[in-house]
């Protein structure tokens, strides 16, 4: 056998060889960028998460820093279990006790402005975060709520994690 004849011979027996390694190879390749897309989804997942538990953060602080400036709403117990179910409506309480644009605020009242901040807390609520989402304030000396008693403000939501629905919360105690 001439070189000529071996060379070819050989080319013969190989032929195909490398379409199969290229089709292999991209076998791989496409199984790495499904991991990928999955790392990439969970990534999204956490994300959404941790934006959500900030929130509610924000939002818990945001009704103990309202508690702490009505005192007196605090200790007459207008605070005293508090749930943001349906208090965001279409229709804005009246007496309406917050600034808005140039109109002047009303003047309330301790239990009014109790009744203004579960409003305006509500429907930062139903703004923020998924829908179902809900504030509890409570008083932990229940049921006899005493002046200077702490107040715990829970704020909850449902989000889904590695596929399954749960519900997750923030709480926080108040001293006001």
């Amino acid at each position: 056998m001439t070189l000529n004849q071996q060379s070819a011979a050989t080319r013969a027996g190989t032929a195909g060889f490398t379409l199969i390694e290229i089709l292999i190879a991209l076998v791989i390749f496409s199984i790495g960028l499904l991991g990928l897309a999955g790392m990439q989804l969970r990534g999204s997942e956490g994300t959404n998460m941790a934006y959500f538990r900030s929130q509610a953060t924000l939002i818990a602080n945001d009704m103990a820093e309202r508690m702490h400036a009505n005192r007196a709403g605090v200790d007459a117990n207008a605070y005293a279990d508090l749930s943001s179910a349906d208090a965001c409506t279409d229709e804005a309480p009246d007496p309406f006790c917050a600034t808005q644009g140039t109109t002047q605020g009303a003047s309330c009242s301790a239990d009014e402005m109790a009744f203004f901040d579960n409003y305006a807390i509500a429907c930062h609520i139903k703004n923020s975060l998924p829908a179902g989402s809900l504030l509890r304030v409570t008083c932990n000396d229940a049921p006899l709520c005493q002046v200077g008693s702490q107040h715990t403000v829970v704020i909850a939501w449902s989000e889904v994690d590695e596929g399954q629905a749960r519900t997750s919360d923030v709480t926080l105690v108040v001293q006001p």
